[in-house]
């Protein structure tokens, strides 16, 4: 079963990352997650990456969000990184989650 999906344009994504492998990657370098990824997101429509900037983050037990503010030829977009079996629902918490913090 797919454990981490990428979520850009709309689009859930799975990839072949455990959920371990992004969060020990996080540990070491918040950006770090988005470069495992890299290749994935600029596959599906963001070319010629700029910048990338750590955004938030929510953990949930096992589960987790990782978003990023991405600068590209195009403009910017938020690209997010879920660990999740449902990735709907934990986007749902993350929309909930900066509504009451921000």
């Amino acid at each position: 079963m797919t454990e981490v999906f990428v979520y850009v344009f709309d689009l859930f994504i799975p990839i072949d990352l455990t959920r371990r492998e992004i969060l020990e990657a996080f540990r070491v370098d918040k950006l770090k997650p988005f470069e495992l990824v890299r290749e994935i997101v600029e596959g599906h429509g963001v070319k010629k990456v700029r910048s990338v900037d750590f955004y938030d983050a929510i953990f949930r037990g096992e589960e987790f969000l990782i978003e990023y503010l991405v600068d590209f030829a195009n403009g910017r977009v938020a690209v997010r990184v879920i660990g999740s079996d449902d990735p709907r629902r934990m986007l749902r918490e993350y929309y909930e989650y900066i509504k009451t913090s921000k």
